[in-house]
């Protein structure tokens, strides 16, 4: 049980140390309570230790998003990071469950499919907001050169540049919100994917009936 129990922990150096106790001591009283002494034993009843820290890393990633306390207290550059962290936790968790890996695989790559789609659209969106902005630049740059030779010439250069600049500091709201709408929206899909497919394992089943 001891050598079980040791590499459970060492998978989950994510957790601070009073979430990482929690478990340990929930684990560790139910693998006594049962008389679990034999290592198979134990992968037969809760799985190999990589496979249970990373059901119990996405649980509590989960439980962090849904905790009104601590989202309140986070930017949202900060929620962005932890929705991208759960996201990859809820993927690994799957992908480590011999019963989910088919249906998860499959899962997955349709996920995958749908955010390389977004990316590709995105990455073209910023190409073109980059190249307003080189063009809006250039006519600055272009606007201070003939201000010398042509007044009005220049002004009208160095308006547009300036307006065009104006128009890519607009826009940079709009990529952030598409790209924290993509997050969501694979974290959404995510969570209702590993609440169809993840499975409480006996421990839990039996918290549960306490």
């Amino acid at each position: 049980m001891d050598k079980y129990l040791k590499a459970f922990s060492s998978y989950l150096n994510q957790l601070n140390d009073a979430e990482r106790d929690e478990v340990m001591n929930f684990y560790s009283e139910y693998l006594q309570d049962g008389g679990f002494t034999n290592y198979d034993d134990i992968v037969a009843e809760l799985g190999t230790p990589k496979q249970l820290a990373r059901k119990v890393l996405a649980d509590y990633s989960i439980r962090i998003l849904d905790d009104p306390d601590t989202g309140s207290t986070r930017t949202k550059t900060q929620q962005s990071k932890t929705q991208v962290r759960t996201i990859w936790l809820i993927g690994l968790a799957l992908l480590s469950t011999p019963v989910t890996i088919p249906m998860a695989i499959a899962a997955v790559a349709v996920m995958a499919a749908v955010m390389i789609a977004a990316a590709g659209v995105l990455f073209a969106i910023i190409m073109a907001i980059i190249g307003i902005l080189i063009g809006g630049l250039t006519g600055f740059v272009v606007g201070f050169g003939v201000l010398a030779t042509s007044f009005s010439t220049g002004l009208t250069y160095i308006g547009g540049g300036l307006a065009i600049i104006g128009i890519f500091m607009m826009l940079i709201p709009v990529i952030v919100w598409i790209v924290r709408g993509i997050i969501r929206g694979t974290l959404g899909f995510s969570r209702w994917l590993y609440s169809k497919l993840s499975r409480k394992n006996k421990a839990e089943e039996r918290r549960d009936h306490k």
